[in-house]
């Protein structure tokens, strides 16, 4: 696969053909139904590693616990890759504000953290919620020609319409089917 590059070397040129990039989409595919889909991942574990391997389109990674919980540490474990998954979707989200508020930006670097406690796996009781908690994400921006009113426009549009730390925040369902 080859990747197009933008004009420029820059974030910002990144972001001028992102904007043209969307406005073209949106042309074309006028109708919020047009734009329904349906994502997938996919994870087996079936090797004496106990290695998880997550399969979405054609990348692969791989998942794994620590000595504690008989992995190898051969991979992020899943709290973290839904550290993982957070940041890559807020800092999108930063993304696709600039490029369609015109807003010029330089890096955006987002981390995620977690608090996290395993305890009940293993029979421990604990005041602790038994899900990632205490979430935060540490945002930073190199905008040097934006005015902080962009800056405040970005991380408004970030806290407002990110889908997965708005997946996180409101309420939502997981139906298990099995087989």
């Amino acid at each position: 696969m080859v990747v197009p590059v933008s004009e420029g070397r820059g974030l910002r040129d990144y972001l001028r053909q992102k904007a043209r990039a969307m406005r073209a989409a949106a042309t074309a595919k006028p109708r919020a139904e047009q734009w329904r889909e349906t994502v997938s991942a996919t994870c087996v574990a079936d090797d004496a590693t106990g290695v998880r391997k997550l399969r979405m389109r054609d990348w692969e990674l791989i998942g794994d616990s620590g000595p504690d919980f008989g992995g190898w540490g051969l991979g992020p474990s899943s709290p973290e890759l839904f550290c993982g998954v957070i940041s890559t979707c807020l800092t999108h989200t930063y993304l696709i504000a600039a490029a369609t508020l015109d807003i010029p930006l330089d890096r955006v670097e987002v981390t995620v953290s977690s608090s996290n406690n395993d305890a009940h796996f293993l029979g421990i009781e604990s005041d602790d919620p038994d899900v990632p908690f205490d979430i935060t994400a540490r945002v930073s921006l190199e905008a040097p020609d934006a005015s902080a009113g962009q800056v405040a426009t970005l991380h408004a549009y970030a806290a407002e319409r990110c889908p997965l730390s708005k997946l996180v925040r409101e309420p939502n369902t997981v139906t298990l089917v099995t087989e």
